[in-house]
């Protein structure tokens, strides 16, 4: 079969393989508070509220609300993997906390859910998880690692982290995206928001000093607003008033591709490539949309839906391919382009950096993933820096439809940790007023 002139040579997934340690790494490793996986084998690493797929990986304390957790190994012997969960500060650092402090039950748990796929190159294990659960509890509110590993906890066997939440919602939060900012060079571009909280009798204590927010666009954590702080105060009314208040980029809906089935090419879909080491699927070339004028396009704001076509059990039958994304953009001095979304886990790192091709005036990206639908977006990060922009070249609208996620964090002073008193998720659309 033919390759296209845009697809560098297909690398076998024997290669994906080749050179794995077991999964008892005998190499360091320094392990984040963060969305990261840390072995090669594990891919499609998903986990959420429910069984929805794109909720949020949020649960009320003190219910019976449970986060499904999934993922693939890629290798033919099944591991007896563990996991346990970490309570951390609002900036997700460890807490002081002693596990005790906020786990009932065990500290510990196996994960032992498994199933091997049918007919899949390459072949992979299937791992499911629901918790909390009999083995563990959760007793208090606040930012969660969930870390899975084997043996025990010590970096070096961890296989990956994932980032949710636990929240008490007790805390009233009002909010509005104006249409005239403040600074009125943000008119039609930026995203302004208003917030206001409205705390009962039990937070009257130093409110000014033991509240904090964080607010989210979307999924990323590069751009977040961080440890905001009222304003001001009146009666149980906090107020964040700040002078040019609390703005973000507006920047643009997501770009997709449908990768559901590989029978058929669909919408932005330029080539499928099919030979004894898998798939190889190639985009159509994505061009610059700065200078476009907003146009409205369906997304599910960067996120990404794990589904195999219909007859195929998406757990175990789910196919996975090498997919090659091109952009038609000269080379931009001192950043560097990378893909932005949930199919990365909305990390900047070296698997969503797309390097320039001099010949071709084009900036190439290759990412392994498994059947299903996927949004992204393109940012540039300048040399040095940790929060990226799509301004470039995805442009900057305020009409843009958004997701912001707010949380809001009290300080506990006996015991000393940061309780998720209020959240509150919302479209850009939804809440913008005139």
């Amino acid at each position: 079969m033919k390759l296209s002139p845009f697809v560098n040579r297909f690398i076998p997934t024997t290669l994906l393989l080749a050179g794995f340690l077991s999964h008892m790494a005998s190499f360091s490793q320094i392990i984040q508070n963060n969305d990261l996986v840390y072995d090669e084998n594990i891919q499609t690493v998903l986990l959420y509220a429910g069984g929805d797929q794109l909720a949020p990986p949020v649960i009320r304390l003190g219910t019976n609300d449970r986060l499904s957790l999934s993922f693939d190994d890629l290798s033919n012997t099944s591991y007896l993997f563990k996991y346990t969960l970490v309570h951390c500060t609002s900036d997700w650092q460890e807490s002081n906390l002693d596990p005790m402090d906020y786990l009932q039950g065990f500290f510990e748990a196996d994960i032992t859910n498994y199933q091997f796929s049918l007919n899949a190159i390459p072949p992979y294990i299937h791992y499911r998880l629901t918790f909390p659960n009999n083995d563990i509890q959760i007793t208090k509110s606040g930012n969660y690692i969930l870390k899975v590993y084997v043996d025990n906890s010590d970096d070096e066997n961890v296989l990956f982290t994932r980032r949710f939440y636990v929240i008490e919602p007790l805390v009233k939060i009002d909010v509005d995206i104006p249409y005239y900012p403040k600074n009125l060079e943000f008119v039609r571009k930026k995203q302004q928001l208003n917030l206001v909280l409205f705390t009962p009798d039990l937070f009257n204590s130093e409110p000014m000093q033991r509240f904090s927010v964080n607010i989210m666009q979307n999924g990323r954590y590069d751009n977040m607003k961080i440890n905001l702080k009222p304003t001001s105060i009146m009666l149980d009314q906090l107020n964040f008033d700040y002078t040019d208040g609390i703005v973000f980029d507006g920047s643009n809906q997501f770009r997709n591709f449908d990768m559901k089935s590989f029978y058929y090419q669909s919408m932005y879909i330029r080539e499928i490539i099919n030979d004894a080491n898998g798939y190889n699927v190639v985009l159509h070339t994505s061009y610059p949309i700065a200078t476009k004028p907003y146009s409205l396009v369906d997304d599910i704001n960067g996120r990404k839906l794990i589904q195999a076509r219909q007859g195929q059990n998406t757990n175990t039958e789910g196919e996975y391919a090498w997919v090659e994304f091109w952009l038609k953009q000269p080379k931009i001095k001192d950043a560097d382009i990378y893909l932005l979304g949930a199919l990365n886990d909305w990390q900047l790192n070296e698997k969503s950096k797309m390097r320039l091709d001099s010949r071709l005036n084009m900036y190439h990206g290759r990412m392994f993933l498994k059947q299903g639908y996927y949004d992204y977006q393109h940012a540039v990060l300048p040399h040095g820096e940790t929060r990226a922009s799509t301004t470039p070249i995805e442009g900057d609208h305020w009409e843009t439809k958004n997701q912001y996620t707010i949380f809001v964090y009290y300080r506990e002073k006996v015991p000393e940790y940061d309780r998720l008193v209020g959240y509150s998720r919302f479209n850009s659309f939804d809440v913008s007023t005139e």
